[in-house]
């Protein structure tokens, strides 16, 4: 019995050894580290040719480690008010967000790849919807791609990664960069009313027509 005992206790130290060491070892790549401003696009999943529609550039905020994965905040700085949460472990990343004063809504699950540079890729599925009181109204579901493109600026004073005490002004920063964006336009000129328009401006008319708006920056 003795022995027995010995060998469960040495397995429940060596697992809080290895508890331990996955707390202080993030994920990597990730889409923090190495540059956290990304490009998402969408592919329309309902169409044979999987028609592209929107690109938007989102901001990824540092990270709280919990337990094996890391979670945080995101903004985007080409569409107002579209804002969420992201958690990834391991290669797989998941994404929420919510816009049009949280009428609208985004959920994204992508995986990492090695394609075009280690971690700089990440590919799978977006699905976009707006609340209408019954089942919800689906924008769209698409396959998505997720592309690294440089930096973002990041608060000052917010340790990278950031403890989880600082998540809410991380939280407050992200609502106040992306509620301060200028309508994005469709190429008809009219105001898009979703971040997955199929018809949306590109992001380089965008950035020409609110310079004066820009929140992000290359290191």
């Amino acid at each position: 019995m003795k022995s027995i005992n010995k060998y469960a206790a040495q397995i429940a130290i060596s697992s809080l050894l290895f508890s331990g060491a996955a707390l202080a070892n993030p994920p990597k790549p990730n889409v923090f580290d190495g540059g956290n401003r990304w490009h998402i696009t969408f592919y329309n999943d309902s169409t044979s040719t999987h028609q592209q529609w929107a690109t938007q550039e989102i901001c990824f905020l540092p990270y709280n480690v919990v337990g094996t994965s890391i979670q945080g905040v995101w903004y985007a700085t080409s569409f107002p008010d579209w804002n969420g949460r992201y958690y990834q472990e391991g290669d797989e990343v998941k994404m929420t967000g919510d816009y049009a004063r949280d009428v609208g809504h985004d959920h994204m699950t992508l995986i990492h790849t090695t394609y075009g540079g280690k971690g700089s890729l990440a590919f799978k599925d977006w699905t976009e919807w707006r609340e209408d009181r019954k089942y919800g109204r689906i924008i769209g579901w698409g396959n998505a791609r997720l592309k690294r493109v440089g930096y973002c600026r990041v608060p000052r004073g917010i340790d990278q990664p950031a403890r989880a005490s600082a998540l809410r002004r991380l939280e407050n920063q992200a609502q106040t960069i992306s509620s301060a964006l200028p309508e994005r336009l469709t190429v008809d000129g009219e105001v898009a009313t979703s971040p997955g328009d199929s018809k949306l401006e590109s992001i380089e008319a965008y950035q020409r027509r609110i310079k004066e708006y820009q929140f992000s920056s290359v290191r």
